[in-house]
């Protein structure tokens, strides 16, 4: 019986042997690829000749308006759609508390005028005259500060012929100092700057190049050349990108303010 019995437990200890080993993973050898550098670059441009990169089309010249100061409005004088002149007024505001403070500085002006001209009278001396005439050279000042405040603060202008392509505010609204109340494009042209070209690309653009750019919404392909290499550069997903501006050759008819396109620059010597 004791013999039975330990065949059977020398049986069990080699098949539990024979699974362990099985059960054991072969180590798969490592493939090293290009010497051991597995990362690869693919934003470099595959062409020796070209760049290529996304952009958008802009007009030549935009401007987002602003009041430096609070105040409220008592007349908008655009709507969107409109074209407007260079020094047309968009929008105005109240007042009464700018033309207060003129008022006051005219009548401390006056003030020191008068007091100027009674030490005179006084014959005192040098010292006296020169700080009565010094305090109405502040005096002076500090109106001409008013009258330019009231001048600026006053009214939103036109800073250049355009159209209004956006308007933010209406009559008896209050406007906040620095937050845009209109957007103003000189749509009469547009050109093309690029989204996303890399700062590995930069270096081989330079400014009277040709470019080939394809404007999606047309789906049509026009000539142009760059104009201007932005000076410092911005991230788009972690990734550094230069804007490139270029001037097209002709002005496509439909052309639009924020229409895609796709650009190649030529930069071959």
């Amino acid at each position: 019986m004791k013999k039975i019995y330990l065949s059977t437990v020398l049986v069990f200890a080699v098949l539990l042997s024979a699974c362990s080993s099985a059960a054991t993973p072969t180590a798969l050898p490592t493939v090293s690829l290009d010497g051991g550098n597995t990362t690869s670059n693919n934003n470099q441009s595959d062409d020796a000749n070209s760049v290529s990169a996304s952009a958008v089309v802009v007009p030549v010249k935009d401007a987002q308006l602003a009041f430096s100061a609070i105040g409220r409005v008592t007349a908008v004088d655009v709507k969107v759609g409109d074209k407007v002149t260079a020094g047309q007024t968009l929008v105005t505001l109240d007042t009464t508390i700018l033309e207060a403070r003129v008022r006051e500085a005219e009548a401390n002006l006056l003030a020191a005028q008068v007091d100027l001209k009674y030490k005179k009278r006084l014959g005192l001396d040098p010292v006296h005259l020169e700080t009565a005439e010094a305090e109405v050279a502040r005096r002076q000042a500090l109106l001409d500060a008013a009258n330019a405040t009231l001048a600026a603060q006053s009214k939103l202008v036109a800073p250049f012929d355009g159209t209004i392509v956006s308007l933010e505010i209406a009559p008896a609204e209050t406007v906040i100092p620095g937050k845009t109340v209109i957007v103003l494009g000189d749509l009469s042209k547009y050109k093309v700057e690029t989204t996303d070209l890399s700062e590995r690309d930069i270096t081989r653009v330079q400014v009277g190049q040709s470019a080939t750019v394809f404007i999606e919404a047309l789906g049509e392909e026009f000539t142009g050349k760059v104009t201007d290499i932005a000076r410092t550069s911005t991230t788009l997903g972690g990734d550094v990108v230069f804007k490139v501006t270029i001037e097209l050759d002709d002005q496509p008819t439909g052309l639009l303010w924020g229409m895609s396109a796709d650009v190649r620059i030529e930069t071959a010597n």
